[in-house]
């Protein structure tokens, strides 16, 4: 069977999910600050062992918490 080739002219894939750190950095708080912002409903989904957030997610919910 043949491999397709690829085709680097071809926009890029967005990653939808953003790691727990990389939520940190975004929120500009600490790892124990995401996780009380987890108790209080901050959304966020576990895929396999890792909890991941959309960027998506973060700005909604930070805008309804003003």
């Amino acid at each position: 069977m043949a491999r397709k080739k690829i085709d680097k002219t071809e926009s890029p894939i967005e990653k939808v999910f953003i790691s727990f750190s990389q939520a940190q950095e975004f929120l500009g708080v600490s790892h124990q600050t995401i996780y009380n912002l987890m108790k209080k409903g901050l959304p966020s989904y576990k895929i396999g062992k890792k909890r991941v957030f959309t960027r998506e997610d973060l700005v909604n919910w930070v805008k309804s918490q003003t």
